[in-house]
């Protein structure tokens, strides 16, 4: 009844491995950021410089590929400081500019569609925003 448990001590790793593997981590890390950077991002840099150049502030984030199930699209978010609303004289504007300009930097024939995302970010609020979708064979 009175068994003795023997305890065996835990095996421990010094402060100098943990530091080591830590920087080894962050390394890793960062060198994954810059890979997917180069892989996801740079094709389409000229085209958001383009677009910064044209309409500062407005924070453009630029992205193509293909979704699950459906056709290739090149999609194009904006931040404006307006409400956008659909058959707005300014949107129309925006959003013709924004394809002249994808039109120029970027290879439209890669995609079936080009979506341009408005949104306007209000205080404490839902964000106000408006999907404009057109067909690339249709540009």
């Amino acid at each position: 009844m009175n068994e003795q448990i023997e305890t065996v001590p835990m095996k421990t790793v010094s402060g100098r491995w943990v530091v080591i593997g830590m920087l080894a981590f962050g390394v890793v890390m960062t060198g994954s950021i810059w890979v997917y950077s180069k892989i996801e991002l740079e094709p389409f840099l000229p085209l958001t410089k383009a677009i910064e150049a044209e309409f500062p502030k407005t924070h453009p984030r630029v992205k193509g590929g293909r979704p699950k199930r459906q056709p290739p699209l090149l999609r194009i978010v904006m931040d404006v400081n307006f409400a956008p609303e659909e058959g707005d004289a300014q949107v129309t504007n925006i959003v013709d500019r924004v394809i002249a300009l994808a039109k120029q930097h970027a290879d439209l024939t890669e995609y079936e569609k080009v979506e341009i995302h408005l949104v306007h970010y209000v205080p404490e609020k839902n964000a106000e925003r408006i999907k404009v979708e057109r067909k690339v064979s249709e540009l």
